[in-house]
């Protein structure tokens, strides 16, 4: 009996994951994207805490990007950082030759409230939000401003983020694995209608449409979103818009900046529930299928293995031996697994669910460089 209780919680629990492969496979794409042959001019906000070891890096990879230099200014806040993040972006900035404005906080105010701040000073009205320690691909900004363009419904579009191409390491490979497919299911919802599920990397809206992201509480990707799809827009994911972050090696780094970006998505996913009365898709298939996602899949999920497992070595104790050493040697071996990627971001939303409550708003550099000064 256990067993097949705990094989119907699974199946229970990944659910809406089989929606969305069934959605991904054979449900719309996105509009084929037309590069214009002019951009609008932008406003680059960057927040940034302790980020000495990779600013310099970043503002070379703005300055190669195809969007022209002329196009745009760029904000820096800098969230009180106690290395020399400041005094090199400065550096770096002018030397660049891009327009500038540096700005330091007087006080840890986290990303939420510092791109609000950035904000009123912005001249420009398109803003792109990105962070200090990712890279765009040479043509990410041109492909995130056009498809931000190419339609008068779209508020806001986010890239699509993925670990350094490079980095072989174990943390990179499983988070690549759930990347492709996190990246797939948001390019069907808003091929569709709307996703609120942006990548906080790299994403861009309309200032008049999108006048404030919500500070209280809430990852600022996600509050973007939901403040575009309240207000009666669309946000969109932009597969062509590449960005890359360096993924922390050190466990206990890549556990707590997973547990917090894991924390804000579901304080932002509970905190707009009121969007369910809305008529739309987003509301009526996409949304509900996130709240589930988020906050009953993990209980489902963990439950239905334990009981499974417990069922499997009642009924039969040898096999349940062999299937724990095949899942023990495909986690081990096999890193890009799905099912090894999925069951490990099961445990940081299970995580993100216990710390609900708490204040995740400010944060840490998980760089993996070592900065020269």
């Amino acid at each position: 009996m256990l067993l097949w209780i705990g094989i119907g919680l699974i199946v229970a629990a990944v659910a809406p994951y089989i929606v969305y492969l069934i959605g991904i496979n054979i449900g719309r794409k996105p509009e084929k994207l037309h590069v214009p042959l002019e951009f609008p001019a932008i406003s680059i906000i960057i927040s940034a805490y302790n980020e000495e070891a990779v600013i310099k890096e970043r503002v070379r990879n703005i300055l190669a990007s195809s969007y022209p230099v002329d196009r745009y200014e760029v904000i820096f806040i800098d969230d009180c950082s106690s290395d020399n993040t400041r005094r090199i972006a400065e550096e770096a900035f002018t030397e660049a030759g891009i327009t500038h404005h540096i700005v330091a906080n007087t006080e840890r105010l986290g990303t939420n409230r510092s791109y609000n701040k950035a904000m009123s000073l912005a001249r420009h009205p398109i803003i792109v939000t990105t962070d200090a320690d990712v890279f765009f691909e040479h043509d990410a900004l041109a492909h995130l401003i056009a498809r931000l363009i190419s339609d008068d419904r779209i508020a806001a579009v986010c890239g699509d983020l993925h670990p350094l191409p490079s980095d072989p390491s174990h943390p990179a490979q499983m988070e690549s694995a759930y990347r492709n497919y996190y990246g797939r299911m948001c390019s069907w919802e808003s091929a569709v209608d709307s996703t609120y599920t942006f990548n906080g990397a790299l994403v861009a809206f309309k200032r008049d449409l999108v006048t404030r992201i919500d500070d209280k509480r809430g990852a600022d990707d996600a509050n973007t979103a939901f403040e575009a799809i309240r207000r009666g827009f669309r946000a969109a994911y932009e597969p062509g818009a590449l960005v890359y972050e360096d993924v922390p090696h050190d466990f206990q780094k890549q556990y707590r900046q997973k547990i917090r970006r894991a924390t804000r998505l579901i304080e932002a996913t509970t905190a707009n529930l009121d969007l369910l009365r809305h008529a739309r898709p987003f509301s009526r298939l996409f949304y509900p299928l996130r709240i589930y996602m988020y906050l009953v899949t993990p209980a489902l999920f963990f439950i239905g293995s334990a009981l499974f497992i417990v069922g499997l070595a009642l009924a039969f104790p040898v096999l349940a031996i062999g299937v724990l050493g095949l899942l023990t040697m495909v986690g081990y071996f096999w890193r890009s697994n799905t099912i090894v990627s999925f069951t490990t971001n099961q445990a940081y939303l299970a995580k993100g669910l216990l710390n609900l409550g708490k204040d995740m708003r400010v944060w840490e550099s998980t760089s993996n460089k070592v900065g020269t000064g």
